[in-house]
């Protein structure tokens, strides 16, 4: 799995092959983690055995919160790439895309940092 967020910003780097990009999310212990495609599917899960021993529900329920934040990692990498590609910001706006600072902010409000 693959993760390349900062290089969306760089308009001197040749574009990104964007179908192929993964979008990753682990928590901060890093004993769980998830991935999403272009789509937004899940196409990877990684769990320690640390992470299955802490139990069903708890599993369960960090799974969750992983994939929600790897699918809304995978809407920003969508609007870097709509950036990039010269669409007019207000029809980026227009699919509610997040933002890098309200991606961020989603991270920090569910792990408690905030990673500038």
């Amino acid at each position: 799995m693959t993760d390349h967020p900062d290089e969306f910003d760089t308009d001197d780097q040749a574009a990104p092959d964007w179908r192929s990009l993964t979008y990753e999310v682990f928590n901060p212990d890093h004993t769980a983690g998830v991935a999403c495609n272009r789509d937004g599917e899940i196409v990877g899960l990684h769990l320690t055995d640390d992470a299955r021993d802490n139990g069903d529900i708890w599993l369960a329920a960090e799974i969750v919160r992983l994939a929600r934040l790897a699918h809304q990692k995978s809407r920003l990498g969508l609007r870097s790439e709509m950036e990039r590609n010269g669409t007019r910001s207000y029809t980026i706006d227009s699919f509610d895309l997040p933002t890098e600072t309200s991606y961020r902010a989603m991270e920090a409000a569910e792990f408690g940092n905030f990673r500038p």
